[in-house]
């Protein structure tokens, strides 16, 4: 009952503060008019809907991610409220859970509306008669796996808002940390293993949703997204832990 008290209250204050609806929004813009442009550039080739509704859903989740949690615990220092809470009783994962998944249910809701978005575009931008190939399946994996993504970028920036005193820093690192360190990670295992880790190494997490969409599900990706969130998690339970033994607020 403690964590869906706080999913609650963490979900509502979201959802009516400007860390909500409006990069909500700007993020579905900016994702509808890159997927009107991928639908564009793909008339006469082999793409399926799914794997560029995937690809354009794919790109705006980071920042959408970025900003959700950017409030997180940064907003609590802001006002105070993060002493009040190192005091109360409440363990430190709930308060942890509750802000990672207050921020990736608003990540789902994005992901939701682009499907919707997806339905809306394609009978504006497409002539009646068109069609591209697709089905349930393609967009259920794509949904999978920005479900599995969001969950990592929400567990990053909820651990950098613990160690931050402003929301607009809080959403640079984290936002970097989340467009920058699957780059360089993917890089670093191409040069330890001596061969390439994915087809584009600079986008391997977008390209991850692209090829989920199309039916080639990397499982280590999933895995690899769940097992980093879960780890995240638990280092800021931990670091939650650490800042209320030593009643500080830095």
């Amino acid at each position: 009952m403690v964590f869906w008290t706080i999913l609650r209250r963490e979900t509502f204050q979201l959802t009516r503060s400007v860390h909500g609806l409006a990069p909500l929004f700007l993020a579905l813009a900016g994702a509808g008019a890159f997927f009107v442009w991928a639908l564009r550039r793909a008339e006469g080739t082999a793409e399926t809907l799914p794997a560029l509704w995937g690809l354009a859903t794919a790109f705006g989740l980071p920042f959408l991610a970025a900003v959700a949690a950017s409030r997180g615990f940064t907003q609590d220092r802001e006002v105070g409220m993060l002493r009040l809470m190192f005091s109360t009783p409440v363990r430190a994962r709930w308060w942890v859970l509750g802000k990672v998944m207050a921020a990736w249910v608003l990540c789902m809701v994005y992901v939701g509306g682009m499907g919707l978005s997806c339905w809306a575009l394609t009978r504006w931008a497409m002539p009646a008669d068109a069609a591209l190939p697709g089905t349930w399946v393609g967009f259920a994996l794509a949904v999978a796996a920005l479900a599995a993504q969001a969950l990592l970028w929400c567990g990053v920036g909820t651990l950098v808002s613990l160690f931050s005193r402003s929301s607009a820093s809080t959403f640079l690192v984290s936002l970097l940390a989340c467009l920058a360190a699957p780059p360089a990670l993917c890089q670093a295992l191409a040069a330890a293993f001596g061969r390439p880790m994915a087809q584009w190494p600079w986008f391997p997490m977008q390209m991850a949703v692209y090829d989920c969409a199309g039916g080639l599900v990397d499982v280590r990706a999933l895995v690899g997204c769940v097992t980093g969130a879960a780890v995240l998690i638990y280092a800021a339970g931990m670091a939650f832990d650490a800042l209320r033994l030593c009643a500080t607020e830095r």
